[in-house]
């Protein structure tokens, strides 16, 4: 169950483990016992590092718009080299490797 941030007019804020389903309902302050409303708090989130910010980042980024690469480009940026049928545009099942001579 999610901890909520709760302020008491008369004790001041407090936080309290309530379930999903009572998020916008008030609760009683555990010191006075009068009623309290919730308040926006900011998510605990732990700092990360400079390389996963930048990942997360380019990651949003490629949500909404996708880099358009050409195939060279791809094997590039992977390190890999083309292989003689890419570059020719040639089928790489040959009919001698499915059996069917022609």
């Amino acid at each position: 169950m999610p901890l909520y941030e709760y302020q008491c007019r008369v004790c001041g804020p407090f936080r309290q483990i309530r379930s999903m389903s009572e998020w916008d309902k008030g609760t009683k302050c555990p010191d006075c016992g009068k009623t309290s409303k919730r308040t926006v708090a900011m998510p605990r989130l732990r700092c990360v590092s400079r390389n996963v910010r930048v990942a997360h980042e380019r990651n949003e980024r490629a949500a909404e718009e996708p880099r358009v690469m050409r195939r060279e480009e791809l094997d590039a940026a992977h390190g890999r080299v083309p292989s003689h049928a890419h570059q020719h545009g040639r089928n790489m099942y040959r009919s001698s490797v499915l059996g069917h001579a022609h």
